[in-house]
């Protein structure tokens, strides 16, 4: 008797090095493509910067919900904190900080940004005005506020 191999027997061992095949042939694929180290190349850079980027910050929204705002702006009298609030009699002018107590705040670091625990807002205070709510949304990273704020003090005096 010998041992003869019928259809199915040569179809599975077809299938099997058809399969085989093609697995090393993805691997190699893949390899090229996906695991091998990308190369990346440097910008170049430039020489010097435009001279119409520079510019100075006077305002920003700190905080932004369906019903309110709130913005801190420099002007003339130093900064000041102004609620916009949808609802009538709300809102409005908060505080000013004057340009003498602003040099202070800002000589000092008396300015502190506080993530919090809640996942919408957190909160912020410049010397003596403590615990503003500030939007995550518009600030996900709590140094950003920290920097905005301290240039909104140097603008100021």
């Amino acid at each position: 008797m010998g041992s003869q191999m019928n259809f199915g027997d040569w179809m599975a061992v077809i299938t099997n090095s058809i399969t085989a095949i093609t697995a090393v042939i993805m691997a190699v694929l893949a390899y090229r493509t996906y695991l091998k180290t990308p190369e990346q190349e440097a910008e170049p850079e430039k020489e010097t910067a435009p001279a119409n980027l520079e510019s100075t910050l006077t305002q920003i929204t700190v905080f932004k919900t369906s019903k309110q705002e709130t913005i801190l702006k420099v002007t003339e009298n130093g900064l000041e904190c102004h609620l916009k609030d949808t609802r009538q009699g709300k809102g409005g002018h908060q505080w000013t900080i004057n340009k003498f107590e602003a040099k202070k705040i800002l000589d000092t670091s008396n300015f502190f940004v506080n993530t919090g625990y809640k996942v919408n807002t957190g909160t912020f205070s410049i010397g003596q005005r403590r615990n503003w709510l500030y939007s995550k949304k518009l600030f996900p990273a709590p140094e950003y506020l920290r920097s905005s704020i301290k240039e909104l003090l140097s603008n100021t005096v």
